[in-house]
């Protein structure tokens, strides 16, 4: 298990300049400025000479409790550069200017959200987690894991998503919280097949071949960068939940997910492909006429021909829906899609949020449950179920 990650803990160790910050200390006077620094492990220090005859001290044989020993020869006009790799509190001096002339450096691991914010490979994810808040999250304490989508990454998404998911603040942060899990999550205790949960409340599952590590379909570039709240690993593709995790995971469509269930369609729009799903809400089968749902959910296959009709085997996003447009459903019937001045409509029920992204494809919203059948009580085929019609 441990061969499989050694190249990309290589990868890390040349790639931690990414995530590392510049820093000046310079002499003015008899004094460095600033005297007391603090700084992120992997951060550069460079040490500039403005004026006089000065050196910097900080071996461990002056200091003995310093993690590692730094500094140059006594002289003028020079910059000494050093790079801090190792955590600790680090003091130094000007020996001819000592007592007087001295500092103090405390390195420390970055926060999450400090990894990201200093990568310049991640600035897309950086300023999709400050539009969402989530910086606060990701830089308060407590124990996360953050699998970081580079800006190639968000690229390969479909022209315009991530700007429409910039405007849509509610559904951009449920898919960052995808990539966060609540524990340090080191890459030596990842295993194939592992079902990770993240603060979405969906899974992600991980996979482990003679390709490298996954995550769901995401490779794994750079592993195990250390923060002081948890761990970040990089990955090539930005996660998208399922169909069947936006519903299992959303607060208005416990009906649906219990309907899904029971019918076993759960797997179908778990699984990869492309689909389109229109969720009626809880609100909409509180529509149906009293023991409607508690029949249906007895009768199965009954059940599964109405879920059906709710499902498109293609994504279908809003922006290629036209008034009057066909789509045929799984179930093998037809929806009819209505533009107008109020809104969008397949067929009576009103779609009330649009394009919420998963890997399988898209779901919208929709505020009543949709019917196939062409002979419920008289009611037209293709109609919305609602209060007027019973168990068809």
């Amino acid at each position: 298990m441990l061969r499989k990650f050694t190249s990309l803990i290589v990868l890390l160790l040349m790639c931690v300049s990414t995530y590392a910050a510049q820093h000046t200390v310079s002499t003015q006077g008899m004094t460095f400025a600033p005297a007391n620094l603090s700084i992120n492990l992997g951060d550069t220090v460079h040490f500039i000479n403005t004026g006089g005859i000065h050196n910097v001290n900080g071996t461990q044989t002056t200091y003995p409790n310093n993690p590692a020993s730094f500094g140059n020869s006594l002289g003028a006009g020079w910059t000494y550069t050093y790079v801090f790799n190792n955590l600790g509190t680090y003091d130094y001096r000007c020996d001819p200017h000592f007592p007087g002339m001295e500092g103090t450096i405390t390195v420390t691991y970055p926060t999450i959200y400090e990894v990201v914010s200093l990568s310049s490979d991640h600035t897309t994810l950086e300023t999709a987690v400050d539009a969402c808040g989530l910086d606060v999250a990701l830089s308060s304490a407590g124990s996360k894991t953050l699998f970081a989508p580079t800006d190639a990454a968000f690229n390969l998404l479909p022209a315009g998503t991530v700007t429409a998911l910039l405007a849509d603040i509610p559904q951009l942060t449920d898919i960052l919280l995808y990539h966060v899990v609540g524990d340090s999550v080191m890459s030596n205790t990842l295993t194939n097949g592992q079902i990770v949960t993240t603060l979405n409340g969906a899974d992600i599952t991980v996979t482990i071949n003679s390709s490298g590590v996954y995550i769901n379909n995401a490779q794994v570039t750079v592993t195990d960068i250390l923060a002081s709240n948890g761990v970040v690993h990089v990955i090539d593709a930005v996660l998208l939940p399922t169909i069947y995790d936006i519903v299992s995971t959303s607060n208005d469509h416990t009906t649906l997910k219990v309907a899904l269930d029971t019918c076993g369609l759960d797997v179908a729009l778990s699984s990869a492909g492309s689909k389109t799903l229109f969720a009626p809400t809880d609100a909409a089968f509180n529509l149906l006429p009293a023991g409607t749902l508690t029949a249906l959910l007895a009768d199965s296959a009954q059940l599964t021909n109405i879920l059906l009709y709710h499902v498109v085997g293609d994504s279908v996003m809003s922006n290629t829906l036209a008034n009057g447009q066909i789509v045929n459903t799984l179930q093998g019937s037809d929806a009819t899609v209505s533009i107008n001045s109020s809104g969008v409509y397949i067929n009576n029920a009103q779609v009330t949020v649009t394009d919420i992204l998963s890997s399988n494809g898209v779901v919208h919203v929709i505020d009543l449950v949709l019917l196939p059948n062409s002979d419920c009580y008289g009611i037209p085929y293709g109609t919305a179920l609602v209060d007027t019609c019973g168990i068809c």
